[in-house]
This record gives C-alpha cells, structure tokens and sequence, in this order.
C-alpha cells in the first residue's frame, strides 16, 4: 500500500496543484499567492479567509520543524535502545527555551532575505538527500522484488494512534491499513506548491521560469519519496510494525551500514532547518501580500533592508514560539482540515477564472478547456472531502472555531478600515490584464 499510495496520490494531488499553481502564479506573480487568485475569483472576503487558513496552518505547521530537528539532534547526541530519541530528562521549560531559541534563530536567518534562505536550503537540500541517494544506489543489488508484494498486517493497535479517534467515517482500519493517518501523512508530504506561488513576485520572468520550478518540482518529490522506500522495503526484511519515527536510519543501518544510519539521522535532522525556513518565507510574503491588497493593514508591507516582510516574519515567529511543544502527530490532521478549505478553494477559483476572467494573459496554461479543467480537478477536489470527511470529531470542531474566528478577524478588520484605525493600500477592485512578452513552453506533455 505505501509504493502505491505514492506511485497514485502524486498523480491525484500533486500534479493537479503543481499546474494550477503553474498557470495561475505566472499569470498572478504576487506575494498573495493563492489569495489572489481566490480574490479575484469570489471576492475580498473569500479571498481573507483563504488566505487565513492558508497561514494558520502553515504557521502552526512550521512549529513542527524545530522539535523533529531537536529529537534527531538528542538521538545523535544520546541516543536510547530502539532509536528512539531519548529526552526523558529534559523538562518542559527546558524544552520549551530551546526550541523557542532555534526558532529567533532561525527567524533572524529568514530575516536576511530570500539570497542566505535559498542559498542555505540548497546545501541543506543537498546534505539532506545524500543518504537516500547513497542507498537508493548501494542497496539496489541487495533488493528483493517479491518484498514489494507484501500485504498489511490485520491486526494493528490503534491505542496509541491520536488520529484513531472517531469521527463522521468509522474507516479506521480496513485491509490492515490505517487509513486516516495514512492518507493524511501522503497528503502533508505531497502538497503545498501552492506556496510557491507567493515568491513569483519575487522571480524574474516568473512566465517562464514559475512553470519550469513547478515541473521540476514534481519529477523531485516523486523520485526522491518512491525510489529510496522502493530500495528500503525490497533490500530489508522488515515488517509493518517496524516502520515507526526515525526507522529509515534502521534501514540505512542494515543495508549500508552504520556510518549511513548516523548520516540518515543527522540529514534527517537538518532538513528540518529548510523547511522552516521555506515555509516562513512563504507564511510572511503571504501576509505582505494581502496587505498589498488591503486585506491586512499596510504595516505589513514593511520590508527590511534585506526586502524581507518584518512584521510578518515576527508575528510567524510569535505563533512558532507558541505552539514550539505542539505534538507532532496531533497536529497532521488538524493542518490538513485547514488546508483542505484553502485548497478547494482554489480549484474552484481556477475554474471560475478560467470562465469569468479569460482575459488576463496567462504565460503558463494547463492545456485543457474548461469542461476539461474541471475533469482535471475533480479526481483530487473528491480525494480531500474523503479525506476531511476521515477527520475526527475534535477536528471539525476545531475547523469550525477556526472559521469562525477567521470570521471575527475579517469583521474587526471592516471596522478597522471604516473607524480609519489603520493604514491600508488602495488598490483596484479588478486587476488589469498584464502584459507578458515571454510564453512559457508547453512541458505539460513531457509531465505526461
């Protein structure tokens, strides 16, 4: 189930997102991103509140980053029977400074602007990949075809499982697969290029050079998730209650050696570094963003000597810091129901601008018409309401308050703009047509 759930889920979400993002984030290079394309699709208040949940849950999203980096740095450090990271001695104020340290770090790095955060993300990148490269090549010869073949385990406890709880769908465990937080870990590891749209306003010739990245983009995640599990399940005799946090360096262990398990954990570690750091810069420019066009106060389009969002890469901070001891688990679900929303309504603004806005020049355009577009869009707009529909009560729940509390923010900001208690941008109420000269070619076909 694995090899095939990601041998099918990239063709269900993640080709779909990579070219909507592709046509709608050259033919929009704003630092909104998605909000953009929702704003000019139904308006300033769909626009607000995708752009909402967008950065809620990125922003708690990216609290995640520093505790995984600090679990692989006390394995490495300290590391207890199992490979299980080993922190047993570590108060929660403790825990709670350090990771809070790491992330100003971090965000002080971010600050410097998008040069030092690309240029370290791609040693990072480069580090972090290497020893899935090297096994991915030494362990071919060591692999068994027959392994890939091999079924579930009926009998799974789910008493540990926190996504196991009950919810509105009882497909807790049908085939031996625990379908929810199955689904939702292939959905967190194969989406948000969505967010790449918010630096196309920072890329030069974003018509040409914004579909390339997404493209690449798509080929990297795909061969970089499928062939190292494909080595790891075919080279070792594991079975499905091994794979647990931290199990790929067992693996590494086992078929290369020792020396490539401890590589695995410290790459595993500062990988981590890199996604923070992606994913606070595109949380920021998002915010500046929709201040540019007045969906926030025009404080935020403040930029730092570096042209870095300020405020907006503080107030991520300020969230991070906050939940900094959020656990890790609890948290995939719930950021997936808030990201779900944002995603759908994206599909259905790429629909609605391919009717209602035709006019603005598209540098990039999937090559489909409508009724295709919309065939294009329902295998993975159908795959997120089942996924959402898996959710357990609590999180509806959640989703709920956090509408209705993106709900109150929007109000407080009407009030905000008619009481004139803040600054914001005049902006038009519908946005010219741009003028591109450079088409990006059709790559959709060598995708295919």
């Amino acid at each position: 189930p694995t090899l095939l759930g990601f041998m099918i889920a990239p063709l269900v979400w993640s080709v779909p997102e990579a070219l909507v993002t592709a046509e709608l984030g050259s033919a929009f290079p704003e630092a909104s991103g998605g909000v953009a394309w929702v704003e000019e699709a139904f308006g300033k208040r769909a626009g607000f509140i995708m752009g909402y949940f967008t950065w809620v849950g990125g922003a708690t999203d990216n609290a995640i980053y520093p505790a995984l980096f600090l679990d692989y740095l006390l394995q490495v450090i300290s590391p207890s029977e199992g490979g299980e990271t080993s922190d047993d001695g570590m108060g929660q104020m403790t825990r709670f400074i350090l990771l809070s340290s790491m992330s100003i770090v971090l965000a002080v790095i971010n600050f410097m602007g998008l040069d030092v955060v690309g240029n370290m993300s791609i040693v990072i990148c480069i580090i972090s990949m290497s020893p899935f490269i090297l096994l991915t090549i030494l362990g071919m010869p060591k692999v068994d075809p027959s392994r890939w073949m091999q079924t579930p385990e009926d009998d799974i406890d789910l008493d540990d499982d926190s996504l196991g709880s009950h919810g509105w769908l009882p497909l807790a465990n049908l085939g031996g697969v625990v379908w929810r937080p199955f689904l939702n870990n292939l959905f967190w590891n194969l989406n948000s290029f969505d967010s790449a749209a918010n630096f196309a306003g920072e890329v030069e010739n974003p018509g040409v050079v914004f579909p390339k990245a997404m493209f690449m983009s798509i080929y990297m995640v795909v061969l970089c998730y499928f062939l190292p599990l494909l080595v790891a399940i075919g080279a070792s005799n594991s079975t499905q209650s091994d794979w647990v946090d931290g199990y790929f360096a067992t693996i590494c262990s086992d078929v290369v050696g020792p020396w490539l398990g401890d590589w695995t954990v410290f790459a595993a570690g500062i990988s981590n570094i890199a996604l923070f750091l992606s994913e606070m810069s595109s949380d920021a420019f998002q915010l500046m963003g929709m201040a540019e066009r007045s969906l926030l106060p025009n404080v935020l389009t403040t930029k730092s000597q570096f042209g870095t969002p300020t405020y907006g890469i503080m107030i991520g901070t300020v969230v991070i810091v906050f939940f900094s001891i959020a656990d890790f688990s609890a948290l995939v679900e719930l950021l997936n129901f808030n990201y779900s929303i944002a995603l759908l309504m994206e599909y259905a603004a790429f629909i609605k601008l391919r009717i209602s806005r035709d006019d603005v020049l598209r540098p990039y355009r999937v090559p489909l018409n409508t009724f295709g577009c919309i065939l294009f869009v329902t295998p993975p707009v159908v795959m997120i309401v089942f996924l959402m529909m898996l959710a357990s009560y609590m999180t509806f729940i959640y989703g709920f308050v956090s509408f209705l509390f993106g709900i109150f923010v929007y109000k407080m900001q009407s009030c905000g703009k008619d009481g004139k208690c803040c600054e914001y941008a005049i902006v038009p109420d519908v946005i010219q047509p741009r003028v591109q000269v450079e088409i990006a070619p059709d790559l959709t076909g060598s995708l295919v």
